[in-house]
């Protein structure tokens, strides 16, 4: 135990006289006789004091002990902090035999020995107002500087909140993390030793400002005796200053919680009361006697001045004066009975143009835990992962707050920032009230909470007034508010069978719009860091793959084959062509489709106009070598050029090919030549071809490309030179872009090599 001041002896006893707890801790019962950590530290003190006494010439350094020893805190692992006010000479010979018996002391000597203060840190200054002397010189000397400092105290507590306000904002900073919630630092985390401590020396400093303080020092107190118990044990197990998890289970039974799950919620549950009391000490301590004045003056007779208050003093101190009316102006019995009232302050908190500070300050006065009841069971839990920051009841007011900074900053939404103009006065709402009810079952069941959470919402959403179809709107949100994050992050963004899923559950229209918006904002509000560019885009290119034309033809599609009890529908739709679902009416291919699976022989070529399109379909039951070739020819050899092509073979159809042509002809004409023209063959033209590359080469298939200017033949001879060669073509996407022409065949695997294969191809156009 080298970070110890106590022997192995002594650490052994330390173990024995450390007092069990039988009581568990509640933040609403300060009891704190029913925790040993005074008794324990008082304990520690005696020993250390006779350690320290044994070194000879201890006394005449005349020592005055500061921090957690003077306050009666001390810990097996505490820092041992001394002033030494006696002769130099004498100070310097004891530190070095302190040094060589392993002991590690932090001293200090006055640099001016009539002014302790000078060159010292605030800190410092502050460990003096209860430093403790150990012999009779010191104390003589410690109370004439306490004396100056009290003297001084006006203009020193100015300059020493200031220090303390930098302090704590640096803490805060490096303490807002997700390993701070899941094992919280005892001593420097939000509400932890650190800040309940400074809290009380701010109100010794400034205590004429206060009234009625008596409440938030019991609080502070109690929490205080509760985490130097804490600590005192963790120490004991060989721990430091953080609640690391493999402690947390044996602490759970130490002070007899059921779970270690119950034990950290207590625990987050405490370290909020005392953060949000040392809050307003500080609020206290730093705002002017008419602020003080003002907010002591507000009038609490009825329900609505709760609101009024958090409206003109959002911060601790309209805060507090809540709290303190809170119980008085809503007890429980007449909590149902507001219920619309209470639908109108949550409305009213949640509009979007609302100020960030109103949300915070509803929530941090408990005025939620009134008006939301079903909030309260989340109030400290944690929930043990890598991936939420907060605590699931700040999770929610981080939520709502996001809301607004979306609202008011669209640039928050990255790559999703073109949906925010497309987004109603409703879809705010509906968004506002999701954030809030959106989690609100988590923990309550091993049930999914979205289920529980819908459940909740249409309870309440009735006693509000809300009518059925915006109350069905929210309830759709809460039960599906993961599905978009699941879908863009956890599946394949970019797979019919994620946006399958996504239609099933009917995110489209305003529903998905508003879910994706929902997604950016729940994942801001659980943990900032995990929000970036590159999540950004997978769910923009989702959002906008579910709103393209050929997803909401496949869609269409699908309904229509089903209408038509059309059988092997998925195998079917699995590999069918996303260009041709874009070009032709989901009616007209479904109808065909099904003639084409009904029929036992190939179908007639089918002619159809769309618009002043004009496309041609050419089907067969089977696949055979050169017939790509030989439709490609035929509607060359009719002067039908070929602008674009979906060439594919589906399971259960065959061979299913449609291309649009450039013609002046009429409908009946085409299909009087294509019917007539079986077997007539046209001389193909010489074509140039800019470049003909394969495109990608794997195990499964390998994709060729046709590139070059618009010319008559030029599908005509590619086609031509890949049956020439014996080439199997799986399916192939034929477009025409102004005058350049990209034709790309997918071909099952070959035997030859590439290099060979191309120059085969080459030979043959």
């Amino acid at each position: 135990m080298s970070k110890t001041y106590l022997s192995n002896e002594q650490w052994e006893k330390a173990n024995e006289v450390f007092p069990p707890v039988f009581w568990t801790p509640n933040g609403d019962v300060r009891f704190t006789s029913y925790f040993g950590g005074p008794q324990f530290a008082s304990w520690l003190s005696s020993q250390l004091e006779e350690k320290l006494k044994a070194f000879p010439g201890f006394i005449e350094c005349e020592p005055v002990i500061l921090g957690s020893w003077s306050r009666g805190e001390l810990c097996p692992i505490s820092d041992i902090d001394i002033l030494f006010c006696g002769p130099e000479g004498k100070v310097k010979d004891l530190t070095d035999r302190f040094h060589q018996a392993g002991l590690k002391v932090r001293y200090r000597v006055p640099k001016n020995p009539e002014d302790w203060t000078e060159g010292v840190e605030s800190f410092d200054i502050l460990s003096l107002w209860k430093a403790k002397p150990l012999s009779s010189e010191a104390a003589s000397k410690l109370l004439l500087q306490q004396k100056r400092l009290w003297e001084n105290k006006k203009q020193l507590r100015q300059s020493l909140i200031k220090d303390l306000l930098s302090e704590r904002k640096q803490r805060a900073s490096r303490y807002n993390s997700i390993s701070n919630y899941l094992e919280p630092n005892l001593k420097y985390g939000p509400g932890g030793l650190r800040d309940i401590e400074q809290a009380l020396q701010v109100y010794d400093l400034f205590s004429d400002k206060f009234q009625n303080p008596g409440h938030a020092l019991s609080v502070l107190n109690y929490h205080k005796a509760y985490l130097l118990t804490l600590r005192q044990k963790l120490h004991l197990m060989g721990c430091g200053e953080v609640l690391v998890n493999t402690a947390q289970f044996d602490l759970a039974k130490f002070f007899n919680f059921k779970t270690h799950k119950d034990f950290m919620r207590d625990l987050e549950r405490g370290l909020s009361r005392s953060h949000f009391y040392v809050n307003w000490i500080f609020q206290v301590a730093s705002s002017s006697q008419k602020e003080l004045q003002s907010t002591r003056e507000l009038p609490f007779h009825k329900p609505t001045d709760l609101v009024e208050a958090l409206k003109k003093y959002p911060n601790p101190l309209g805060q507090q004066k809540v709290r303190e009316n809170l119980d008085r102006l809503l007890p429980e019995k007449v909590v149902q009975k507001n219920a619309r009232w209470f639908g109108k302050v949550l409305q009213e908190m949640l509009n979007p143009k609302a100020s960030k500070d109103f949300v915070v300050s509803v929530f941090e006065s408990r005025l939620i835990d009134k008006i939301l009841p079903a909030i309260r069971h989340l109030v400290g839990y944690v929930q043990h992962d890598q991936y939420h920051r907060y605590t699931a009841d700040v999770h929610i007011m981080q939520a709502c707050v996001m809301l607004k900074e979306i609202y008011q900053n669209p640039k928050a939404l990255g790559p999703l920032g073109t949906l925010y103009k497309e987004l109603t006065d409703d879809d705010w709402k509906i968004l506002s009230w999701s954030a809030l009810y959106h989690d609100l079952a988590k923990g309550m069941h091993s049930e999914d909470h979205s289920d529980l959470g819908v459940e909740i919402l249409r309870k309440d959403f009735k006693k509000y007034g809300f009518n059925k179809k915006f109350t069905e709107e929210v309830a759709w949100m809460v039960k599906n508010h993961l599905e978009l994050s699941i879908a863009a992050f956890r599946k394949n963004p970019k797979s019919k069978k994620t946006w399958e899923d996504l239609e099933k559950i009917g995110a489209k229209g305003g529903r998905l719009k508003r879910l994706a918006i929902f997604t950016v904002m729940d994942i801001c509000a659980t943990n900032p860091e995990a929000w970036n560019e590159w999540k950004g885009r997978l769910l923009r290119d989702l959002v906008e793959a579910m709103n393209a034309p050929s997803t909401q033809n496949y869609f269409s599609l699908k309904q229509s084959l089903q209408k038509k009890k059309f059988k092997g529908l998925e195998d079917l739709l699995a590999d069918f062509d996303d260009f041709l679902l874009q070009s032709l009416s989901s009616p007209v291919l479904a109808q065909d489709l099904k003639k084409a699976r009904e029929s036992q022989e190939s179908l007639n070529p089918l002619v159809f106009k769309k618009g002043k399109e004009i496309w041609v379909r050419f089907h067969s039951k089977k696949d055979q070598e050169g017939l790509l070739a030989d439709y490609v020819q035929r509607l060359y050899s009719l002067g039908l050029g070929i602008r674009h092509a979906s060439i594919q073979t589906l399971i259960g159809i065959g061979v299913y090919d449609w291309f649009q042509v450039s013609t002046s002809k009429n409908l009946q004409v085409i299909e009087k030549m294509l019917k007539n023209s079986q077997g007539v063959a046209k001389e193909l033209p010489k074509v140039v071809y800019d470049q003909i590359e394969w495109v990608s080469i794997d195990d499964s298939e390998w994709i060729l490309s046709f590139k070059g200017k618009d010319q008559v033949g030029f599908l005509s001879n590619a086609t031509k030179a890949l049956a020439s060669t014996g080439l199997n073509i799986k399916s192939a996407r034929v477009h025409t872009w102004g005058h350049q022409v990209n034709d790309i065949f997918i071909l099952k695997t070959p035997k030859e090599t590439p290099e060979s294969l191309l120059t085969q191809i080459k030979e043959h156009l």
